[in-house]
């Protein structure tokens, strides 16, 4: 089983969806600032309800991305997603456990982020007033497009890479050790750290990844093992495959 279909739709709808709540936030924040901009108008309940907005705002995209996934595989790998089985109402529960988790710790770095740059920029702006294209430039910087891409592209393949794991134990139940490898788009924009992990199983991933000098910003290697794979870094694009073995066979290659 390969990604998830419409991948690309679904990340440029996450980003779309992401991006409206962005405008209305950055407008919200502009106003706070007030003119001359001071970012000590800007209060910790803010701050705290603009977290509290995107953290509703992807939770319900991440499960449904999460649940494609795993309704996905289950139905390659043995042909059934009913909601009737005990197995896959767990399943669900930890969908739900999951993205929730997920959505909650993004939503929360998002605006720690922005709030970082826009306090830096405050420094600046009590000893230097700035234009009005120079508050644009960091409040788009703090809350814009290019971080919602990034946010999008980064949360899907981790949503659909939590669904592809949460089918094992449906899988297990049924007499099959679910065998996953790590997959790349295997295209010029593949970076050197996942390159070399496409096709492997989970077990070779850390001694791969040992062998590798990895760039900033990619994810220490005991997290990337510890989340079941993709994204190894912000705006990874990779995902697992799957396949079905009986349970007396064990697949390390």
């Amino acid at each position: 089983m390969s990604e998830i279909v419409g991948r690309m739709a679904i990340e440029a709808d996450f980003a779309k969806r992401l991006s409206r709540l962005s405008s209305k936030q950055r407008a919200e924040l502009r106003d706070k600032l007030g003119d001359p901009p001071d970012p000590s108008r800007v209060t910790a309940n803010d701050w705290a309800r603009w977290e509290q907005e995107r953290r509703q705002e992807m939770a319900g995209m991440l499960l449904a991305i999460w649940m494609l996934a795993a309704n996905q595989h289950l139905e390659e790998l043995i042909g059934s997603t009913g909601t009737g089985d005990a197995q896959h109402s767990a399943m669900v529960r930890q969908g739900m456990a999951s993205t929730t988790t997920q959505a909650a710790e993004v939503a929360r770095a998002n605006i720690e982020a922005a709030k970082e740059i826009v306090d830096a920029a405050g420094k600046g702006w009590a000893t230097t007033p700035p234009s009005k294209a120079n508050v644009e430039e960091v409040l788009t910087q703090a809350i814009g497009p290019a971080r919602d891409a990034t946010t999008a592209a980064t949360e899907v393949t981790k949503a659909a890479v939590g669904g592809t794991n949460g089918v094992k134990p449906v899988v297990e139940d049924r007499g099959y050790n679910l065998i996953t490898r790590w997959r790349t788009e295997k295209d010029d924009r593949v970076c050197p750290v996942c390159r070399p992990l496409d096709g492997k199983v989970p077990d070779l991933w850390e001694p791969v990844l040992r062998t590798l000098v990895a760039p900033g910003g990619t994810r220490a290697i005991s997290q990337i093992v510890a989340n079941g794979g993709p994204p190894a870094h912000p705006n990874c694009r990779c995902y697992l495959t799957t396949q079905a073995e009986p349970a007396a066979k064990r697949v390390r290659r």
